[in-house]
This record gives C-alpha cells, structure tokens and sequence, in this order.
C-alpha cells in the first residue's frame, strides 16, 4: 500500500533535518573517516604487534578482539584535523598495548557498562606501559583529556573515547561436523541471479550467527502492524521466508537505524547486498565429511596450527564452460580496441627482441673475445675454435601459462567503479587474444567453493583448445560461491605438471581474501594459501596475484610475498601489469 501524502511529506522532511545535520560543514572540516587512514593503520598496528593486525569499523569506542582492532568509523571530537587523525594512532598504541598485557573478558559474559567499566579501571596500567615504550604519547594524551565531551548524567569527562571497551575474545570451532545441511542443491550454478543493489551496514563488533529453523520460517504468517514509515527490526526469535526481492533500496533509511547483531548463513541466493565488515572466521566450523556424487580429486588442506595436512581433505570438481557469450567477446574488443593496439605494439618488440649468441659458426659480425682465442690458438700451435660469429636470433622460451580467475561472489563487488567479474573477463579476453597471437601455450580457468566438500574448477580455455572458440565463453561466466583457493591452486599446479613447459606461470586475479561456508577465513585460509604456494615453488611453478580489490591488500602480501603480487584501479592498468609481466616470463 503507498503512503499518503502527509506521510509522504513527513518523511521527506526528515530526511532532509536529518541530513542536514550529518553534513554540518565545521564537523566535516575537521572529522577523519577511518576507511582513508586504515591502510597506514592496519600497517602501524601490524608494525608494533608483530602479527597480522585487522582493522574494522566500531558501533563507537571500539577496543580488540582477537587479533582484530575495532576503532571509531570517523572521528571529530577534537578541535583540529591533525588532532582527530592522532586520535586514531593513540588508540592503535593503546589497543596494541591492552593486547600485549592481555586485557579482556577472556570467554566471561560481559555488559556494556561492565566493559567499559573495566576498561576504565585497567586504563592506568595500559596508560603507564605506554607512556613507558611510546613517550610521545603523553603529550597528546595530555592535550585530548580535556577536549573530551561529558557524559550527560553526572557531567563527567567521557574517557571511554581514549580507554575503548573490554571485548571477548572467540575461540575458533573445532567441531568437524557442525555444517552437515547440504545436498546436491550445494553444487548447482544459479547464473541468472545477479546482486542488483548494494548497501553498506552500520559499524557492528560483535555477531552472532544463528541456525536457520525451518519449520518456524515455513509456519510464519506476515501479520506485521506498526506506525513508522520505514521498520527494519533486529532478530527477535521469529523467522521469515528469504524470497530474494530486490527491495533494499526501499528499507535503506530504517537499516541505517538497525543493530545487525545476528546473521544466518543461507545457500538462497538474493538480489541485494546489505555489506558489512565483521569477522566471522571464528564462529565458524569445518563442514562435515559429504558422499561423493560425481567425478571429483582429492587434495590436501594444511593446518598451520598443527603444522600438518589434513589429508584428502577438500573435494575439486573439474568441469569445462560449455555456455557462450559472443557479443561480450565483440564488446570488449570494440572498447579497449585503442589500449589493445598500443599493448600489441609493446608486446610484439618484446617478443621478437633478438639476442646475441656468442661464438657461432656463421653470422653478421665477429665475436671479438673468440676471435682472439682463436689467434692465441694459432700461435701456440693447437687447433683453433673456428666459431667467432656473433648471431642475432631469437631466443625461443618453452612457456606455459595458466591465468586462474576467482569467480566466486565476491567479484561481484565493485572497485574504482568497476564490476570486478567485468574486469577481470575482459582483461582474461584481451590478455589471451595476445597470447594467442603470439602462439604462446596458455589456458584461463575459474574457481568458486561451497565449503571444503565443493570446489568447483572451470576450465574456460583449455591447453590444447582453440581460442576462436574458447574465447566466446568467458563472457557467460557470473560469480558464484565462496573463495577457497587453496584446492584451486593445488589443482591448477596438478594440471601444469602435465605440460613439458620449462617455464610455468600461474597468474591469479582475485580480491586474495580467503573465505568459505565453513572454516577457511582468517589465518587458517591465508596459512594454507601460502603452503599451496610453496608447493608449487618446489615445483617449479612460478606464481603471481593480480587484484583490482582495493582490501587486496591486507591479505595478498601475507600469501604471495614481496614482489609476487599487484594491485591496481582499473581495467587498463592491470591489462599493462600483465604485459609487463609476460616480459619478465620472457626473460626469465
């Protein structure tokens, strides 16, 4: 039913009071946003710990959970830019320092006031400790106590801005038959679902992922009474149907007002994303052991804790794109067609760049170092070298490359106004046009998980297939499930071990955030990501990451290492990052 008009004039109103107040011009001159600062963050927190530090946004003072900081989404409480941005830095030392004394509810039950109360009471301790290995410290210390607002009940200094909250610590799941609710239905590809809007959700630190009760969301009737214009309601016990309706946009100003204390993990796909930062990896348990349907591989999963494999531990379904998307293939074409000329000019000198072979037969001119030995021989009698040509030809290198594509739904996203599946399809489309014209031996796959059971592996241009006709399908591939990489990788290594190629490339173009239906977040992904990669060093298997995500960040180095990686904001940079490193595989 549509609103009436004195209601339709009411919201509006509102709206407009309500946005005007959140972009009062002297609090914007002086407020930083903690998504511009979190890069030099996360590095500062990372520096001074010693681990790898994550940084989210908090519902308002923040403090540590795990090996997680939780700071304030912006801040303008203090007079001065420069001193809100230093806000941001003290609470980093501070928070690093509470971690390193080990101040927290340590698995109690806790309030809030509780929290913050012992917050305040351990503060001396954390502040001495800190004013002992940080010095500079006090003067902003010093300076920002009196500058705090007041608490409005008994007009006290609000210390808990500097001091945070206690927070508990969660330990991981070890429960290997938590998530035992899947069927075949787990496995199937649901291409024509595609996110439609996205939202992003308020700051929340702490969740709690619930079990979907089925026959309560089958017996729910929507009998809903209320008066506010807009209602979204936080879980209160009862379920509802998920029908998947793209009708976020019409809820967007009640979700601005919404707690999300409570998620549920579902296989229903939707039409909108309501996306939120929070660490989830440690509510989360490994999937219980499923009957095999179909032709699947076994690979091992290592286990960073116990410093062992997990054997035969994940399952990877081979499967080839048989669907095609011609027109995609002639779009992209027709709009990079002016950056795809420039790269083929560059491409083409790298490639028929000639080298020099010393002390030949035959050739354009003479190799001076072999010409006199050849003299030294005649003169003391011995039987000269007669190969003292210098010979320009072409250096032929046995190359074999294989660019491995995340296609689960996180490409879904959008960086620097880009779709990142859109990217990352057009860049395999213009990349493999040029391998191809340079009759370099090259496959592009794909890959997508739903728990450890089901790693689905796409092979959209195989080895030996025809790129005229392989190149038509990778325009029909849209993002689907979760982002285990490690089964893809061991299996993409498997397959480079059948190719007589000298030198072996794997380029991966993904966001490099490890994650899936059940445990594989946080370190336990990131450690086994980066034993995939030893294994396939000792093979001799080159490795290379490519992102568009801006969060890539965070993640990649700690897999790939110094210099076995990129990040970059747009289609055209990352189609110029591969060329150049197709030039280091040449000379290599």
């Amino acid at each position: 039913m549509g609103l009436e008009l004195d209601e339709i004039i009411y919201k509006k109103v509102l709206k407009y009071f309500k946005n005007k107040r959140l972009n009062d011009a002297e609090i914007l001159s002086r407020q930083i946003n903690l998504s511009d600062i979190k890069p030099r963050l996360t590095l500062f927190a990372r520096a001074i710990c010693g681990a790898p530090i994550e940084i989210f946004p908090a519902e308002r003072e923040g403090g540590y959970k795990n090996k997680n900081f939780f700071l304030p989404i912006n801040c303008s409480l203090f007079p001065t830019k420069e001193e809100n941005l230093k806000f941001y830095f003290f609470r980093t030392v501070y928070l690093s320092i509470q971690k390193q004394l080990n101040l927290n509810w340590d698995n109690q039950d806790n309030s809030p006031e509780l929290s913050l109360e012992k917050a305040f009471e351990t503060a001396p301790l954390v502040i001495g400790k800190m004013f002992e290995n940080y010095p500079s410290m006090q003067e902003f210390y010093y300076d920002a106590v009196p500058k705090l607002p007041v608490n409005k009940k008994d007009q006290s200094i609000d210390y808990s801005w500097l001091y945070g909250k206690w927070m508990k610590n969660t330990p991981e799941i070890e429960d290997q038959n938590v998530l035992q609710n899947f069927d075949d239905n787990t496995k199937k590809i649901k291409n024509n679902v595609v996110a439609e809007t996205t939202l992003h959700a308020k700051a929340v630190e702490e969740i709690e992922s619930l079990t979907i009760d089925k026959k309560q969301q089958e017996d729910y009737v929507l009998m809903h009474s209320f008066e506010k214009i807009e209602t979204a309601e936080e879980f209160n016990g009862n379920w509802r149907d998920f029908d998947g309706k793209d009708d976020l946009k019409d809820h967007q100003e009640a979700l601005e007002e919404m707690n999300m204390k409570f998620t549920v993990r579902v296989d229903d796909m939707v039409h909108s994303v309501y996306q939120a930062d929070f660490v989830e990896n440690t509510s989360i348990a490994e999937s219980a052991e499923v009957d095999e349907k179909g032709f699947h591989l076994k690979y091992d999963e290592w286990d960073f804790k116990k410093r062992n494999y997990l054997t035969n531990f994940c399952k990877v379904y081979p499967k080839t794109q048989l669907k095609t998307h011609a027109t995609y293939y002639k779009n992209t074409m027709a709009k990079y067609k002016t950056t795809l000329n420039g790269l083929r000019k560059m491409l083409t000198s790298v490639n028929n760049k000639m080298q020099q072979q010393r002390r030949q037969l035959q050739g354009d001119a003479f190799d001076l170092d072999a010409l006199t030995d050849l003299y030294t021989d005649i003169h003391s009698g011995k039987s000269p070298d007669e190969r003292i040509y210098l010979s320009q030809r072409k250096k032929n290198k046995d190359i074999a490359i294989l660019v491995l594509l995340d296609i689960s739904l996180s490409s879904d996203g959008y960086a620097a106004g880009n779709r990142v599946i859109d990217v990352e399809k057009e860049v395999s489309i213009l990349f493999g046009e040029i391998l191809h014209e340079f009759d370099i031996d090259f496959a592009i796959d794909g890959f997508y998980s739903k728990t450890r059971n089901f790693t689905t592996y796409l092979t959209l241009k195989d080895f030996n297939e025809s790129w005229n006709k392989a190149k038509h399908k990778i325009g029909a591939v849209e993002p689907n499930g979760y982002t285990r990489i490690g089964p893809a990788l061991r299996h993409a290594g498997a397959r480079m071990d059948q190719l007589d190629a000298k030198n072996k490339w794997i380029i991966v173009l993904s966001d490099g955030k490890p994650n899936d239906y059940d445990k594989y977040e946080g370190q336990h992904g990131i450690q086994d990501i980066k034993q995939a990669l030893r294994e396939l060093n000792e093979r001799k298997i080159n490795s290379y990451a490519l992102a568009i995500e801006a969060q890539a960040k965070y993640y990649l180095p700690q897999m790939f290492g110094q210099n076995h990686y990129q990040i970059l904001t747009s289609p055209e940079a990352l189609l110029k990052s591969l060329v150049k490193l197709y030039e280091k595989i040449k000379h290599q």
